[in-house]
């Protein structure tokens, strides 16, 4: 019985820990409960969640297919050492994350996708959960793609899955949380909550997922001296609501898009 409760238990007892630690150590003052927003949520993340599984494994098994991508024999991963497979997955697809989100913010008709994401005029440990199934399919398909075709063992893969879901939700927690001169190197909450800013000037920046290192390289860091922005947001948001969310980005809009920003005009 306990082991079939295992993956709940663990989920609420994450969510728990996160609940106290935002309480505890706010990064700013809390505001007002808004049920329909905690309700959009948790949808994500039970119904959104299994739907992002479920359509990632699809996908990746119709390219797997593709006798151009498939070699059973592919095992070059797995012959590393544990410690250097977990390395070249986390800097791989850390490089592959920086990628996709840079150009789901880049093209427009992909920004429609991950506009719900960004959609969260709060930021907390929950809203980390908010995405497009599109969204996710995509980028997640595009991340384990190499997993599979390169042989990583299961356990590396789980490590990092597991530590990347944790950082992920530490990003999007109001929560302060320094890691000192390490966090020139590791993203931490205060980077990524400006990545999710209503302000012009943050657009389009800080797409690193655990990393800093690619918007240092490629130019897309943003750390000013304001330690969190005043609104989030997009200006343009879809209506409220889960089923609102999904349907959004396919809906034919009269008001005018959002338009790339001039970080793409280059």
């Amino acid at each position: 019985m306990w082991t079939e409760l295992e993956p709940l238990l663990t989920v609420g007892g994450i969510a728990v820990a996160f609940v106290v630690l935002e309480r505890l150590l706010p990064a700013r003052p809390r505001r007002a409960i808004r049920w329909h927003r905690y309700v959009t949520d948790l949808l994500h993340m039970f119904v959104g969640g299994p739907l992002i599984h479920l359509g990632t494994m699809v996908l990746l098994t119709l390219l797997l297919v593709l006798p151009a991508l498939v070699d059973s024999s592919a095992t070059i991963a797995s012959e590393l050492p544990w410690w250097l497979q977990l390395a070249a997955i986390f800097v791989v697809s850390d490089l592959i994350i920086w990628l996709t989100h840079r150009l789901f913010h880049a093209v427009p008709w992909l920004w429609e996708f991950h506009k719900i994401h960004h959609s969260s005029e709060d930021l907390d440990w929950l809203a980390a959960y908010r995405f497009h199934p599109v969204d996710q399919i995509l980028t997640t398909t595009a991340v384990m793609l190499p997993w599979v075709m390169l042989g990583f063992s299961t356990s590396a893969i789980a490590a990092y899955t597991f530590g990347y879901g944790l950082h992920s939700l530490l990003l999007h927690s109001n929560m302060r949380f320094s890691l000192g001169p390490l966090g020139h190197v590791i993203n931490v909450p205060r980077m990524h909550h400006w990545h999710h800013a209503a302000h012009v000037e943050a657009y389009d920046r800080n797409f690193g997922a655990q990393l800093l290192i690619w918007d240092r390289l490629f130019g897309t860091l943003y750390s000013p001296p304001q330690p969190l922005p005043e609104r989030y947001g997009v200006d343009d948001p879809p209506k409220e609501g889960f089923l609102a969310h999904l349907w959004a980005p396919f809906a034919k809009r009269g008001a005018a898009k959002r338009a790339v920003s001039p970080v793409f005009q280059d």
